[in-house]
């Protein structure tokens, strides 16, 4: 029993963490919500009757991420990006050995840089696609690199009037002379198993043998979302479910705890009992 105990009582601190970790980035943008999910512990005796033996507890067999839609929030800035539907924004920031080091993430808070690069909060830079074309009928010609937008105006950005992003990822510049000149399309990728994603924190995710490569798309295309310019997609975390979620962990640690520390007394009484014989 007190073994059985033992692993409800990891198992239920485990769903706490995740939970906790829901709440304090329900405010993160681009976040996505994890579940634990557990699993019972068969009997380990190979001749136990299954109507008379009940297992051995549970263990918590993963924690998944959930790929849910969160709500769209407006903020006003041109450089700001959502994506409506599927995929993710990729990001490239070299490490100490100058390789590009690849992450991907909701997240479309951007900037742009000095080089006229697109950029998250990190420095990361928004990778995408050179293109052919504008609007609705643009095409992709390449594999996705930095986009950088001062290339359309030779370096200058005193030129740029201001910069759109159409749904399927296209970005064009208007020049001060009125002039439109398409700079690439946004790159979002899939993979074969999305919630299979490592976390590293800041709402971005790396590739595991799990979740396979990444496959990139232009948006709007293959099954891919819209791009929402203006915008950034809120944490999918639902506080008050969440809370709801805690309780019931809580009270399933103290429910353990509880039956440890009897299992523990019964023991004692046992071997006190023992030995006064």
């Amino acid at each position: 029993m007190m073994r059985t105990s033992l692993t409800g009582l990891v198992g239920a601190s485990r769903d706490l963490s995740v939970v906790s970790n829901n709440l304090a980035n329900a405010k993160t943008v681009g976040f996505k919500r994890s579940v634990a999910q557990f699993t019972d512990v068969v009997a380990s005796s190979s001749s136990a009757r299954p109507d008379t033996e009940a297992g051995h507890g549970a263990l918590t067999n993963e924690i998944r991420r959930s790929t849910g839609q969160g709500s769209l929030t407006e903020t006003g800035s041109s450089l700001d990006l959502a994506i409506l539907g599927g995929g993710l924004f990729a990001f490239q920031q070299p490490n100490l050995e100058g390789v590009p080091d690849i992450s991907y993430s909701r997240a479309g808070r951007l900037t742009m840089n000095a080089s006229g690069d697109l950029v998250d909060g990190s420095g990361a830079q928004l990778l995408g696609f050179g293109i052919v074309g504008s609007g609705t009928s643009a095409m992709v010609t390449d594999q996705p690199k930095a986009l950088n937008i001062l290339s359309a105006v030779g370096g200058d950005a005193s030129k740029v009037r201001s910069i759109s992003v159409a749904a399927n990822g296209v970005i064009t510049v208007a020049t001060n002379t009125g002039a439109l000149i398409p700079v690439g399309a946004v790159a979002v990728a899939s993979f074969t198993n999305e919630a299979s994603l490592a976390s590293i924190g800041a709402a971005k995710l790396k590739v595991t043998d799990q979740s396979g490569p990444a496959i990139y798309h232009q948006p709007s295309r293959d099954g891919m979302g819209d791009i929402k310019q203006g915008a950034v997609e809120e944490a999918n975390v639902d506080i008050s479910a969440e809370m709801l979620r805690m309780i019931q962990a809580q009270q399933a640690y103290n429910g353990n705890a509880r039956a440890l520390q009897t299992g523990s007394e019964m023991l004692r009484s046992a071997i006190e009992t023992l030995m006064r014989g």
